[in-house]
């Protein structure tokens, strides 16, 4: 029997309260930044952004300035600022594929936690769940996030309708799959049962859950990125 009572941390206060204080107030500094001193994030990734730094905490933080935030990007002029930025998001696989991975997550992210805390509600079976998140998470993440980016990439919204759908569908799979292997397996070995979302327990498995379907999804994300289904920072998609 595989033992995970070690993760039990994430069921209590002392973790859970500090993480998410850490994640909120990252992410009222990511809008302002977004908006005030690294504006030349595209909008879809000004709205992802603040959902992964919620959710990650310092992990989402760290990705941020890493992948998204140019060095020294404060001290530029507008017209500085672009190349910056395009010059740093698109010098490696790491950074084009995580912008992809953002965007993906975090427009799933709020779907499929606004699931969860309706079907924990209503105790409905696992099953149930796992397709009510997934149907939510897909429906957000489509319409809201991959339709708005590629409205970008070109003029026919049947196409951009499609060019969501295509890329999001394998992306969410693979967000489900680990939000399904924390719901499925590591939660009921941890703390036997499914939390409901009053409690501790159940935000820090919801992030959790989301972080394994973050690195679940990543390698999903550059084969999609390869051919040609979805685009990283700053690159264009040919369609």
């Amino acid at each position: 029997m595989i033992e995970l009572g070690w993760l039990a941390f994430l069921a209590e206060a002392w973790f859970v309260i500090p993480f998410y204080a850490i994640g909120v107030l990252g992410a009222l500094w990511v809008v302002w930044d977004a908006y005030h001193v690294n504006t030349p994030l595209k909008t879809a990734m000004r709205w992802a952004w603040p959902i992964i730094v919620l959710f990650f905490g310092p992990v989402g933080l760290a990705l941020y300035f890493l992948t998204a935030r140019a060095p020294g990007i404060g001290s530029a002029e507008d017209d500085e600022k672009m190349e910056r930025h395009n010059a740093y998001v698109r010098a490696n696989w790491f950074r084009q594929t995580t912008g992809a991975v953002i965007h993906c997550v975090g427009g799933d992210g709020i779907g499929i936690i606004t699931a969860m805390i309706l079907a924990r509600i209503a105790q409905v079976s696992f099953w149930q769940e796992w397709w009510f998140e997934y149907l939510a998470g897909y429906l957000f993440g489509t319409l809201i996030f991959q339709y708005k980016s590629m409205t970008m990439m070109t003029d026919s919204w049947p196409r951009a309708m499609w060019m969501a759908f295509r890329g999001e569908w394998f992306s969410m799979l693979a967000v489900m799959a680990g939000m399904g292997l924390v719901m499925g397996v590591v939660t009921p070995l941890t703390i036997t049962a499914q939390p409901y979302p009053w409690t501790y327990g159940f935000w820090g498995f919801a992030a959790l859950g989301l972080f394994i379907g973050f690195l679940l999804t990543y390698p999903m994300n550059y084969l999609l990125i390869k051919v040609g289904y979805k685009h990283g920072h700053g690159m264009d998609m040919e369609h």
